[in-house]
């Protein structure tokens, strides 16, 4: 499992440069950004996926 507390921290850092670097008028590094939280996101979800529903284990 990655962990997930250093993973919100970086998003909202990522949010958070985003929205500056768009008040500063600097349309590429907000594009960039932005597709960096997305990446973000989706790593998110696709580890949310992967894990199994039940943790106990299954008779043979």
């Amino acid at each position: 499992m990655a962990y997930p507390g250093k993973r919100d921290g970086l998003a909202k850092k990522v949010e958070t440069a985003a929205q500056e670097a768009e008040r500063l008028g600097l349309t590429t590094a907000t594009l960039i950004l932005r597709m960096a939280r997305l990446e973000i996101d989706r790593a998110e979800h696709k580890e949310s996926d992967e894990r199994p529903n039940n943790l106990r284990s299954q008779p043979n």
